[in-house]
């Protein structure tokens, strides 16, 4: 059982770093500064559209930006 919660640990790791990757080369093609704020920012917007549009609220987009604003780090500390 160990072994299906990792690859969902996978997935949801694999699915915000691909969500990460295409919002760093938007803001690429796009001439922008691509920095941990402006990538966060980028990633809530996204969400925000998700949620609006679909009602979905993936729990990978919530593990990137949690990821990229430290949000993690603040509470283990």
């Amino acid at each position: 059982m160990r072994t299906s919660e990792d690859e969902t640990d996978q997935d949801i790791y694999h699915d915000a770093c691909f969500a990460a990757g295409m919002c760093c080369l938007k803001l690429a093609s796009e001439g922008g500064e691509i920095n941990r704020e402006r990538l966060a920012i980028e990633l809530m917007r996204l969400l925000g559209a998700l949620i609006e549009k679909r009602e979905e609220c993936p729990s990978s987009l919530i593990f990137a930006i949690e990821q990229l604003r430290g949000e993690l780090d603040e509470e283990a500390g």
